[in-house]
Order: structure tokens, then C-alpha cells, then sequence
């Protein structure tokens, strides 16, 4: 497998974990941690911060640090199963940069103005990971970091497919990345309901 395209994927799962997190003090600012918003942008977390998130008394936001863990669990799996160092691996300008690429194709700031419309933002947001997930497993399945044009509209035809887990792959990367898309997808349909409840 190419070097950079297997050096890609532990960075595009810490900017995942980064976007989760920074939707979950997003969301916090406007209660549980009200206190400190507009003194720490949540654009400016660092996994120090994460304690603090996990004090906070909300349900969304713990489904939300519950992706992060899984997120977590993925790349460690990748890590192990590809045999590569994690600091060494990160600290790749290269692959970070490929990664980089490919989060801002899908990664978009969401306008919200309060606790509300960030609930109902946290949709595209998980929406817009599955998209980038499904892309970096389509750099692995073609081992390219350029995949074809048509690869981008590929995403919406094949969605229901991986949720359904009707598209399997034998490649051992791609699966996984096939099965965190599920997994997130799972913690998406808890968020759909805990807010739900919130609106009866």
C-alpha cells in the first residue's frame, strides 16, 4: 500500500475526533459550560480539554464523546493491524496534508445561533464524517490519494448500502472503516431521539 495513503487515515480519524469534539463544547457553551464561552473557542480544544467535556451533564453530549471512543478505538485498531507508530505516523507533514485535503472537501462549519439549531446541525455534521470516512476508504480500496470524480457522488448510492452492510469489503482497513460509518450512524439515530424527546 502506498505510504502516504496509509498515513492518511489515523489523520483524517483525529480530525474527526477534533470535529465531535468541537460540536460537543459547542453545544456545552450553551449550558453547561455557558460560563466559559467566548473566553475558550471550542475551535482551540486540545485533548487536555476533553475532561472538561466529560463533565458535562448532557445526554447529547455524551452520545457524542461516545463516537469520540469509537473513533478512538478505530485508529488504534488501524494503527495495530497496519503495524504502524502512531507519533511517527502523525507527525508525517505529508500525510497530513493529504488529510487535510480531503476533511475540507466535506467538513463545513455549520451556522447555528443556539442550543437548538446545534442539535439539529449534529445531522450533516455526522453525515459529513460518513462522506469523508467513505472517501479515505476509497483512497484505500484504489491505494490513491486522487480518486476519480465520480467516486464523490459514489458516497450517496452506496450510504445505505454500508449501514445496511450490504457493501463488504475484504480489505481489512476499508471494513473498518465501513463499520465505524455504522457505528456512527448509531450514535447519529440516539442523537435523533434524545432530541426528539426534547421537543415533546
Amino acid at each position: 500500500m502506498d505510504d502516504v495513503v496509509k498515513g492518511l487515515v489515523p489523520h483524517i480519524l483525529s480530525f474527526v475526533i477534533n470535529e465531535l469534539c468541537r460540536n460537543g463544547f459547542l453545544i456545552a457553551y450553551e449550558r453547561d459550560l455557558a460560563d466559559l464561552k467566548g473566553l475558550v473557542s471550542a475551535d482551540s480544544i486540545t485533548p487536555d480539554d476533553f475532561e472538561l467535556l466529560e463533565s458535562v451533564d448532557d445526554g447529547i453530549v455524551k452520545v457524542l464523546l461516545k463516537s469520540v471512543d469509537k473513533v478512538i478505538d478505530c485508529s488504534k485498531t488501524y494503527l495495530m493491524i497496519n503495524n504502524l507508530d502512531e507519533l511517527e505516523v502523525l507527525e508525517n507533514e505529508e500525510c497530513n496534508q493529504e488529510a487535510s485535503n480531503s476533511y475540507h472537501i466535506y467538513i463545513l462549519e455549520w451556522e447555528s445561533k443556539n442550543y437548538k439549531d446545534l442539535l439539529f446541525n449534529l445531522n450533516p455534521v455526522y453525515f459529513s464524517i460518513s462522506q469523508l470516512l467513505y472517501h479515505t476508504s476509497c483512497q484505500l480500496r484504489l491505494n490513491t490519494v486522487d480518486i476519480p470524480e465520480e467516486m464523490y457522488d459514489e458516497f450517496l448510492e452506496h450510504y445505505a448500502e454500508v449501514l445496511h452492510e450490504r457493501l463488504i469489503s475484504e480489505d481489512k482497513n476499508v471494513s473498518l472503516l465501513y463499520d465505524l460509518i455504522i457505528e456512527l450512524n448509531m450514535d447519529l439515530c440516539e442523537i435523533d431521539r434524545l432530541t426528539w424527546e426534547r421537543e415533546d
